[in-house]
């Protein structure tokens, strides 16, 4: 990177730090309780509780992975995210964040615990704190690959700065700092990538540039022979439901999306500000990644890795100053992500788990120490995993996919039917995970591809999950109803 560039890049993540301390400093001593610590008190208005979902969502994947997809494969690589994704708020916030709201939980295994018992509530506890413990030190070392490629600090240096920046300052200022960060956040990197964007098209020549790649760049269908991402027929068919469905209906009762909307200060704010966060998704997304992708192939074609195209066109057309903007905002999405991961595995482990194993009532003085402690704690051991234990580190990224599994069918038939019971969510879900073991073995064998391993298995499974679980909830009313 040019000096002048990484001098005006310094100054904004500087700038940025001394925000999130001002920010921290003053919610730290508004936190009083759990409830606030994970849900904000409940206070948050329309514009926060949208900002914070929307921050939350975007991440790197969003903007460097949705960036280099629609690069590789055009807007057929986007459909899991940002597409897929986005539909995912949009349905909860039209079918499903009213009733959560209403009921006043904490987090989503509160309503599993309610509607099903305390298996589901566990189980729901466990595989979200797995998952978002690797969602977390995946994060923590986007960040790092930050500080040392485009700022220059050594790797080992900017990993742990940043892994004990972000636990000291979540554990300190919990969802309420979290939450008006994020709202600041969205319009950090939304005005850099618009930037970015406006720029970048006006480097190529116009729209017309983009529109020279051809209708298939931009179509979100299969291909010929059910052509997606590299796989045709059978393969290529499945792959490209599972897209659809994986964050569609997978991140329906994700906690980090479920907690934002339980902070909203009443239901009709939850609502409106969920919709609203799942439309600004798409377009931030697309315009924000996706085009930016498809911009690199031109500007930069033939890029020896494609996960870094975002950067190589800013690179190539931002001056200065505007690429420290860039590299600001590229920084602030990675934490809004990062700082929210790190907020959930401590948050659902003293809310859902710890209470089954003390058996006397505790403070809530004593729980909201316990929560920020173990957020320092939990935030240094995922990044821990991350490094020194590949193997675990590789079964929380399938505990994140295990959400699907686990929680998806008993989340929608629990709020809409209400025959839905225990003995039905526990079957579908050992059904499901067993099934998704054996079938992601078998297309792993097909394919020695771990990602169509993962998603492949997904439109075989649920469907005959979901005839299992109202088969089995019918048959088992009388003895649980």
């Amino acid at each position: 990177m040019a000096g002048e560039s990484l001098l005006y890049s310094w100054i904004g993540v500087v700038l940025y730090f001394i925000l999130i301390i001002a920010v921290t400093i003053k919610y730290y001593a508004k936190i009083k309780s759990l409830s606030d610590f994970i849900v904000a008190g409940r206070s948050l208005g329309l514009a926060v509780t949208w900002g914070t979902i929307l921050a939350t969502w975007y991440c790197s994947g969003t903007a460097l992975g949705g960036a280099m997809m629609a690069y590789l494969y055009g807007l057929r690589g986007v459909i899991m995210d940002p597409i897929g994704s986005g539909l995912s708020v949009v349905i909860f916030g039209i079918f499903f964040v009213s009733t959560l709201r209403r009921l006043r939980y904490l987090t989503i295994s509160d309503f599993f615990r309610t509607r099903y018992g305390p298996e589901m509530e566990i189980a729901s506890a466990v595989v979200q704190i797995l998952g978002y413990i690797g969602w977390l030190g995946g994060l923590l070392m986007a960040q790092s690959i930050v500080f040392e490629v485009l700022l220059g600090v050594n790797y080992e240096i900017g990993l742990y700065a940043a892994t004990i920046f972000t636990a000291i300052y979540t554990a300190l200022g919990g969802l309420l700092a979290v939450a008006i960060l994020d709202f600041l956040r969205v319009f950090i990197f939304w005005i850099a990538v618009w930037i970015l964007l406006a720029i970048g098209i006006a480097n190529v020549g116009g729209l017309g540039a983009l529109a020279s790649l051809g209708s298939d760049a931009f179509s979100i269908l299969p291909g010929k022979n059910f052509e997606y991402l590299g796989y045709v027929g059978f393969f290529g068919i499945l792959y490209y439901i599972a897209s659809w469905i994986n964050q569609g209906l997978g991140s329906l009762s994700a906690q980090d999306l479920v907690q934002r909307a339980l902070s909203a200060k009443d239901e009709r704010t939850s609502r409106n500000a969920s919709i609203l966060a799942g439309v600004s998704y798409w377009i931030i997304g697309l315009t924000g990644g996706a085009l930016i992708g498809l911009l690199g192939r031109i500007i930069v074609p033939n890029l020896e890795d494609p996960s870094m195209v975002m950067v190589a066109v800013a690179e190539r057309v931002l001056p200065p100053a505007l690429f420290g903007l860039f590299i600001t905002g590229l920084l602030a999405t990675i934490m809004s992500s990062s700082d929210s991961a790190a907020l959930i595995p401590p948050s659902m482990f003293i809310n859902n788990i710890f209470p089954y194993m003390t058996k006397r009532e505790i403070s809530e003085a004593l729980k909201l120490r316990l929560v920020r402690l173990l957020t320092i704690i939990s935030t240094i051991g995922a990044l821990l995993i991350a490094l020194y234990l590949p193997h675990l580190y590789f079964l929380t990224q399938m505990a994140w996919y295990l959400m699907l599994f686990v929680q998806a069918i008993p989340f929608i038939m629990g709020i809409y039917w209400k025959k839905a019971n225990r003995i039905g969510a526990v079957a579908q879900m050992v059904f499901n995970i067993v099934a998704w073991i054996i079938l992601g073995n078998y297309f792993y064998n097909q394919t020695n591809d771990v990602w169509a391993a993962f998603y492949m298995p997904g439109p075989l499974v649920l469907p005959i999950g979901f005839i299992i679980f109202i088969v089995v909830s019918v048959l088992t009313q009388k003895s649980h109803p």
